[in-house]
């Protein structure tokens, strides 16, 4: 068959170019503007995707780093503040601590009692700042103005005190209490006992509070521990937790350690932080250490502990989902890589088609111009008939092709139509072709129906369905056109159509071993989604049905 011939020699030419493509040789395509546009788009969003990752991990880790900076100078400002009123309140009433010391030890030698001894120490003040304990040589109490300390074990004081007397100890915070106290530590002439005599700072409790406050109201301060350093005394200054209810040798050792600890990261320099990770919790550990705006030899030392789990989630999450992001665009760029042969080749048979266009028309002008004259020399016969029938169906695919090149470039002219003329005309066309296929067309229109739409889209419609039903129709089968009000319909005989939507997409056929390009039902499918015309295909007991509801 012409056309069958024609269509090879389409696919021998296809087949040559894409070996060149292959083989290396000259064959200029180009990359289709849609796969460049998308592989870079994608290809731009992977390089977004980094640079969002990036400045958001910036951003997350300096907000964090300057979060934790306003908190430490915060603490900084705070604790000084505390130190330097504590230290003030000292220097005022040391000498008051020396005297009330020598009293306790008059009145104790003279044998008065502890709490008559107690209320002499306090009778000039309201708040009872002074307490007593007696100490026995373990360093056990065995007697206190607080009952409660009574039995109390304070050997750690041991690994403090290693002379006695002492001077008044700089203020030291007292868990229990919570408060400062400052300490003195005298031997009872003779006797091994010890007196200590303790002062309690009652007025700057206002101070503690609000330095106690801010720590525990901060979430992410997971711990604080600050000591005052005064001639390789350490004491307690404040920290950040719940009242203690009673003294713990091991927990005050525990406590002198860090202290030490402290001092041995931070050497020379003031200011030291490091990262640690404790069990599954990520710690940002700060060291500082300040000296006294009171006293030069008083130094006050401090550690806090940040909490960064929230802040590793944070980065994490951004960690995740940047990965996510980066896979889902590498994926996409190599399935793009994958199918742009495919592509390719899909791109060069549109090209090749529209090249083939210009080069049908004067030939097949020629042989159905020869065909015609030779039909008036010598009469029609089967072989005038078979020639003018392959004529016809190069004619048919020469007009898709002609259609497909210029639908986007041109507008046609849309008028109204006498839908029973038109598709008599064109059944009377295909009627040459349907015959030298063994094939008859039957035409059955119950009324006129005028349609408003282009000349050359409604042939491209009539045509492709009639064209479509001799190729897939069984031979010596008759196809039915039938038109009923705005509801036209294609009847054949033929193999039942498996994938109904699947047919109408370009160089889609069902049928691979009939000939065809696969573009005629997709042009069909165009020209009905731009007048809004619905498309039903039934296919039960060998009859195919195409209907299109006009609208």
């Amino acid at each position: 068959m012409a056309k069958n011939n024609f269509f090879y020699i389409l696919d021998i030419l296809s087949i040559f170019c894409l070996k060149s493509l292959f083989l290396g040789e000259e064959l200029e395509i180009k990359l289709p503007k849609s796969s460049t546009i998308l592989f870079v788009n994608i290809f731009i969003l992977l390089i977004f995707t980094i640079f969002v990752y990036v400045l958001l991990y910036k951003n997350i880790s300096l907000n964090k780093s300057k979060n934790q900076e306003v908190v430490f100078y915060q603490i900084k400002e705070k604790s000084s503040v505390l130190l330097t009123q504590v230290l003030y309140k000292y220097s005022l009433i040391k000498d008051t601590i020396l005297e009330k010391n020598l009293l306790a030890i008059e009145l104790i030698k003279s044998g008065f009692s502890l709490d008559t001894i107690h209320y002499e120490l306090n009778k000039e003040f309201n708040d009872n700042p002074f307490d007593l304990h007696i100490l026995n040589e373990n360093m056990m109490v065995e007697n206190s103005s607080i009952s409660s300390d009574i039995c109390l074990d304070l050997s750690y004081l041991k690994n403090i005190y290693n002379t006695f007397p002492l001077e008044v100890s700089v203020p030291e915070y007292m868990d229990k209490f919570q408060k400062f106290a400052s300490y003195i530590n005298t031997y009872i002439p003779n006797s091994n006992k010890i007196l200590q005599l303790s002062f309690s700072y009652n007025d700057v409790g206002e101070e503690l509070k609000e330095l106690q406050n801010f720590l525990n109201s901060n979430s992410n301060i997971q711990a604080y521990e600050s000591f005052i350093y005064f001639d390789n005394y350490i004491g307690n200054f404040t920290f950040k937790g719940t009242k203690s209810s009673k003294y713990n040798n091991d927990d005050m050792e525990i406590k002198f350690q860090k202290a030490k600890r402290m001092l041995n990261i931070l050497q020379d320099f003031t200011y030291q932080s490091y990262d640690e990770k404790v069990n599954k919790d990520y710690l940002h550990m700060i060291y500082s250490i300040q000296n006294s705006p009171i006293f030069d030899k008083v130094k006050l030392i401090f550690g806090i502990t940040f909490n960064e789990n929230a802040y590793q989630k944070d980065i994490l999450s951004i960690r995740l989902l940047s990965i996510f992001m980066f896979i889902i665009g590498a994926l996409t760029i190599f399935l793009i890589y994958r199918l742009r042969t495919i592509e390719l080749l899909l791109n060069y048979k549109d090209k090749f088609i529209a090249h083939s266009i210009h080069e049908i028309k004067t030939p097949l002008s020629i042989i159905s111009i020869n065909t015609q004259l030779r039909e008036k020399l010598f009469g029609s016969d089967k072989f005038t008939n078979k020639i003018e029938g392959a004529i016809r169906t190069l004619e048919n695919s020469y007009e898709d092709m002609t259609f497909l090149h210029t639908k986007d470039k041109i507008e046609y002219e849309i008028i109204d139509i006498n839908l029973k003329k038109a598709l008599e005309n064109r059944v009377k066309y295909f009627d040459t072709i349907a015959q030298t296929q063994n094939r008859i067309i039957k035409l059955d229109i119950a009324n006129n129906y005028f349609i408003k739409m282009g000349k050359i889209e409604l042939n491209r419609l009539v045509d492709n369905n009639i064209s479509n039903a001799i190729k897939y129709s069984y031979i010596g089968s008759t196809i039915n056109i039938v038109l009923k009000d705005n509801i036209l319909e294609f009847h054949s005989n033929g193999q039942k159509i498996h994938d109904p939507k699947g047919i109408f997409k370009r160089y889609k056929r069902e049928d691979k071993n009939t000939g065809g390009h696969g573009l005629g039902l997709a042009i069909v499918s165009d020209i009905c989604k731009k007048y809004n015309f619905q498309i039903e295909v039934e296919s039960q007991n060998s009859i195919n049905t195409f209907r299109y509801i006009l609208s």
